[in-house]
């Protein structure tokens, strides 16, 4: 949905995907993607680089870890990063935390956590863009994009932990059943 959001809502100039496996990047590419990178590859961190020749201006973080350390160092002067998750280390005690974090100084980069309440007063004009949107075909909601599993109330810890397995692709949706 991010990658829909800032090609087509936004409209920002490039967007730079990064996903597990060569499959799902090409499937963020359909979603408006410049370019994918597979995270799972040997080559990630050359890529990245490459992909980044003028670094990034903004970028929005849902894993934190590693990847939010590399990507520290491929920010724009007075870049952005808007913090929304942090995945990678949601389950790992021992995570080494950031090398880079004196890149946020020297570059000042701003970065802002957020959670979807945050921003309640303006929902209904989020939902009208989204919509508008959708209804000009440029939100793709549908069960190519959408990983929904039909599960009781008992079993939502053990669909929810697919999101660290990496097997969904998309947004991961819980229908109670």
């Amino acid at each position: 949905m991010v990658v829909q959001i800032a090609k087509h809502i936004v409209r920002c100039k490039r967007i730079i995907g990064i996903a597990g496996s060569d499959e799902k990047c090409k499937w963020v590419e359909t979603l408006g993607a410049d370019v994918c990178i597979n995270y799972e590859k040997d080559t990630f961190e050359q890529a990245v680089v490459k992909a980044t020749p003028e670094y990034a201006s903004v970028y929005f973080d849902n894993v934190g870890g590693e990847i939010l350390d590399l990507m520290l160092t491929r920010r724009a002067r007075f870049g952005r990063i808007a913090a929304c998750g942090a995945v990678a280390s949601y389950n790992d005690p021992n995570s080494p935390g950031l090398k880079n974090w004196f890149e946020v100084v020297s570059m000042r980069i701003e970065i802002k956590g957020f959670i979807v309440l945050d921003f309640m007063p303006r929902m209904g004009e989020g939902l009208k863009a989204l919509l508008e949107a959708y209804k000009e075909g440029n939100l793709k909601l549908d069960e190519q994009n959408e990983h929904v599993i039909s599960a009781g109330f008992e079993e939502i810890p053990n669909v929810w932990w697919k999101l660290f397995e990496g097997e969904n692709k998309g947004k991961l949706l819980t229908k109670l059943v």
